[in-house]
């Protein structure tokens, strides 16, 4: 019993290895918008969002759905997105990696992810406009 604690003490350490690994590159990423890589920004928050669901950081994994959405929609449909709005998900996620949700009871972060949809819904809306 006692190795099989220490693969899932090992397991859980390298998962939350691997999110800071994506989280990192894409929060920087975001906040340097012009000269972001849209298809790594993409890459990144789809393993992002997969990983802190593994990790149940449930915040970080709606804010991270939230930011792959998003960049799905610029990398695919062609839609564009300012640096402000890019800082909006870089300091959610930021927030979110702060772990101070520890349940998967997101009622108090309803309203960041209430915006995050609006602001993903707004540039959708966007290249529907353009298209």
């Amino acid at each position: 019993m006692r190795s099989a604690e220490i693969s899932l003490s090992d397991l859980r350490s390298s998962i939350e290895v691997a999110v800071r690994e994506r989280l990192t590159p894409l929060i920087e990423a975001l906040r340097a918008w012009d000269s972001a890589d849209v298809a790594a920004c993409c890459d990144w928050a789809a393993a992002l969002r997969d990983l802190a669901g593994l990790a149940e950081m449930h915040l970080l994994t709606e804010v991270a759905m939230h930011c792959f959405d998003c960049l799905d929609l610029i990398a695919i449909d062609g839609a564009s997105m300012s640096g402000a709005e890019a800082a909006c998900y870089a300091d959610a996620l930021a927030f979110a990696a702060q772990g101070q949700c520890s349940g998967r009871d997101l009622t108090r972060y309803g309203p960041l992810l209430q915006d995050l949809g609006t602001l993903t819904g707004r540039i959708a809306t966007r290249r529907v406009r353009q298209g």
